[in-house]
């Protein structure tokens, strides 16, 4: 009996799906197309959705190399070798970290710079620029490891002033003041029949 080959269906659906607002404008912000460009932002969500279901294979991951040498940007500290990426007009572009600067085609730039190579110079460096550090597979968007950085600051102090609260080693917390409800009756002032404390 002759077998046939399995014909994939096609489909013809069209159905909308809401998407939040902030991800419309950081996905404008990334592909550097207008938020309600469908048209153009089309094939970059088509993408991402194909990405989602069929990830492709993760890429041999580079060790991790131990350096002091980086570029400090606000309380996010950049190894030497972290790689910065924006985009604009759908076309990527990059910057590498060397020694202590942010080098572009040879060029030291600053963050805020490298954001606004292209455009209208506006764009806020912390939401327009991803960073991927040293021996990691992932993109990171900036705004992200800077509030990740922000909380960890946030524990540390916290730790601290939980630290000076307590009584150091040796020291007994002082007791807390006795209150008559808890003292014998016999300890008690008799109370008059005003209800004031007699002497």
């Amino acid at each position: 009996m002759p077998t046939y080959p399995k014909i994939k269906p096609t489909y013809n659906l069209q159905f909308p799906i809401r998407v939040p607002d902030d991800v419309l404008v950081e996905l404008g912000e990334f592909t550097g197309n207008f938020w309600s460009d469908s048209l153009a932002q089309e094939p970059f969500v088509i993408e991402a959705i194909r990405n989602y279901i069929n990830p492709p294979p993760p890429p041999a991951q580079e060790p991790a190399v131990t350096t002091e040498t980086g570029y400090q940007w606000k309380q996010v500290f950049l190894p030497e070798g972290t790689r910065l990426r924006a985009s604009f007009g759908r076309e990527p572009y990059f910057a590498t970290v060397v020694g202590a600067e942010i080098k572009y085609e040879g060029h030291t730039v600053s963050p805020s710079c490298f954001a606004n190579l292209h455009g209208s110079g506006n764009r806020n460096a912390w939401k327009a620029i991803w960073l991927r550090l040293p021996g990691s597979n992932e993109w990171l968007l900036a705004d992200v490891c800077r509030s990740a950085r922000k909380a960890a600051i946030a524990r540390l102090h916290e730790g601290g002033a939980q630290a000076d609260s307590r009584p150091a080693e040796g020291e007994r917390a002082p007791a807390p003041p006795p209150s008559a409800r808890h003292l014998p009756a016999s300890q008690t002032w008799p109370r008059t029949a005003a209800g004031q404390t007699g002497p």
